[in-house]
């Protein structure tokens, strides 16, 4: 077995050895931690000059015979006390517990304090040791942030609720009063992105009585989106009470109202009315559009859908657009009319690729069988479908007209 030398200490290690009690005054002479070593009666024994600083004492040995209760107030001297006999009794450590200081002339402190029994070489309990460090700046810090993040719970709380509010009002306004017509079946869906959208669609009441309707579709989404569809529905109310059967004088007169007051948005709409039913059962729809220039018919006839593109039309909410001159489309009894804002054609799949405008066509096509309400809600479950997302990209509005 190969034998390691032994090493015998130089004189520079043995120095130190027999100067132990030189070390510990060092110790507790340069320290920046508040060090003390109390006796069964929690009576300091031995101190840290960083200790006797924080309290007012120029030399660390004049903390020596004091207690708690001698320096700070009886809230925190109590609970030192109790602690330290805890220890005392059980022998169990406290480690790095967060304790409150109250003083009677100065603020509140906060330090994280470890405190141990000491024992003598006898193996006999002697009293305790214990090292406390300030973290008071660290505490204030995170019971700030405490404090945030309560307030910001609050804030989600009532933003919430307005959400919810927001959301039973537009359930009510939008479409609101849905006339019955004869001969003509009538169907909507209207799907907003979150719990309120930008989409609106109505049926304002006019002098004539006439089916009117308007669709739109306000930039953006969730609740500043929603507001202005307040706006939207009481200028559209209100331009529907001097109606004149020109579709396009509606839409510029709601343009008028809305330009100037959506910040950085515009608004898209579509806008139109049924004349009286002829004597086999055709009417005419007249349409005006700002910004929604594509409209589907189905002809019963020839079961195929047409795409119609409307004449130019320009979006409202800026200043010196105005809609489209107005178009007369024929519908006999059977043809089914459909118009929608962008959101069903936009949706797209994982990959990038669009629903788009021949997909509607083909599924409402197919669909033709089928009641208009059945259909346009069956078209909306095949775009979710094929987005693979639970959650929707835009806000989406179907309406439809099927003549009977």
């Amino acid at each position: 077995m190969k034998k390691t030398a032994k090493i015998e200490p130089d004189g520079n290690s043995m120095l130190l050895r027999a100067s132990a009690k030189r070390l510990f005054e060092s110790l507790m002479e340069q320290t920046a931690d508040r060090i003390y070593i109390k006796d069964k009666k929690s009576r300091f024994i031995a101190a840290s000059q960083a200790l006797a600083d924080m309290h007012g004492f120029k030399n660390r040995h004049d903390l020596e015979g004091m207690t708690d209760f001698d320096l700070f107030t009886h809230e925190h001297a109590q609970q030192a006390f109790d602690d330290e006999q805890e220890i005392l009794r059980t022998g169990k450590s406290i480690i790095n517990k967060v304790e409150k200081e109250t003083w009677e002339d100065r603020n509140t402190t906060w330090v994280s304090s470890t405190k141990a029994p000491l024992y003598l070489s006898s193996g006999k309990l002697a009293g305790i040791i214990g090292i406390s460090r300030d973290v008071t700046a660290e505490t204030i810090a995170q019971e700030k942030l405490a404090d945030s993040e309560q307030r910001l719970r609050e804030q989600n709380k009532i933003m919430l609720s307005d959400y919810e509010s927001a959301m039973k009002v537009q359930s009510v306004m939008i479409p609101g009063r849905v006339p019955h017509i004869k001969n003509v079946n009538i169907a909507h869906l209207w799907k907003p992105m979150t719990m309120v959208g930008g989409d609106i669609i109505n049926f304002p009441r006019n002098p004539k009585n006439c089916l009117l309707f308007f669709m739109g579709d306000v930039c953006g989404h969730g609740v500043t989106a929603a507001f202005y569809t307040v706006l939207i529905k009481y200028l559209t109310a209100h331009s529907a009470e001097v109606y004149n059967d020109n579709p396009r004088d509606f839409l510029n007169s709601v343009n008028e109202g809305v330009t100037g007051r959506i910040n950085s948005g515009f608004v898209t709409g579509l806008a139109g009315h049924f004349s009286a039913r002829q004597e086999d059962g055709s009417r005419k729809l007249i349409l005006s559009h700002a910004g929604h220039k594509q409209v589907l018919i189905y002809r019963k006839k020839e079961n195929a859908i047409e795409l119609i593109n409307l004449p130019n039309g320009t979006v409202m909410g800026i200043p010196g657009t105005t809609a489209s001159r107005s178009k007369a489309l024929e519908l006999h009894t059977g043809d089914r009319f459909y118009a929608f804002t962008d959101g069903i054609v936009e949706s797209s799949n994982p990959a990038g690729e669009e629903f788009g405008m021949q997909r509607v066509i083909k599924r409402l096509t197919k669909l033709s069988s089928k009641p208009i309400d059945e259909a346009l809600h069956t078209l909306y479950d095949d775009v979710v479908l094929y987005t693979e997302s639970p959650n929707q990209q835009d806000d989406i509005t179907l309406l439809g007209f099927e003549l009977t």
